[in-house]
């Protein structure tokens, strides 16, 4: 799990006060969009990941904007597959699209950074299915609260993930990166 203490050192995974994507406050944040600026590390990680997800019967990569696109673009170069991406809310100009690629009558596995809710994985599998694509799988690197994986199974989706939060802080806390303070506040948060 050294992986784990480098992000912690990087200041990938923080500890203070800040409001998630969802509008919660959290003592704790990951802010995945950073990984890609240390190479070894993101291709550590996603060698990891990749090591949980059969890709090949999927069509196409798709990122959800704008955290998941360079996950999902390094899975779909290493595999040679289409990249396309769904955008969180339509354009307001060019051809107004929310999914940039072709999505239409492929078989898409989902990738984006970390699931807190789900609600961007939700939004983004409703997109390609009412664009004609058929998604039954998603991919995150980190997974922040489980109530997603019951949300994403009402959709027939299964949610594969390579670390879960409270993995994350555990380790962090057993290596003495972190005091009992944020180890116990951030427990209480994913509870």
């Amino acid at each position: 799990m050294r992986e784990i203490c480098q992000l912690y050192k990087l200041g990938i995974i923080k500890f203070g006060e800040f409001t998630l994507s969802s509008g919660k406050k959290s003592t704790f944040y990951i802010n995945l969009r950073e990984l890609p600026s240390y190479p070894e590390l993101f291709r550590c990680i996603m060698e990891k990941l990749l090591g949980k997800i059969d890709v090949k019967p999927y069509d196409a990569i798709c990122g959800i904007a704008t955290g998941g696109i360079p996950f999902a673009a390094y899975i779909a170069f290493k595999y040679k597959k289409p990249l396309i991406y769904v955008r969180k809310k339509r354009k307001e100009y060019g051809a107004e699209d929310l999914i940039v690629g072709k999505a239409s009558g492929k078989h898409v596995l989902v990738v984006d950074d970390v699931a807190t809710t789900g609600r961007s994985l939700i939004h983004a599998i409703n997109v390609l299915r009412e664009n004609g694509a058929l998604v039954d799988k998603v991919a995150v690197i980190v997974l922040r609260n489980k109530k997603a994986i019951d949300d994403l199974n009402k959709l027939s989706v299964k949610l594969q993930y390579l670390y879960y939060a409270g993995e994350l802080i555990e380790v962090l806390y057993r290596e003495g990166l972190i005091g009992k303070k944020n180890y116990e506040l951030a427990l209480e948060e994913l509870e």
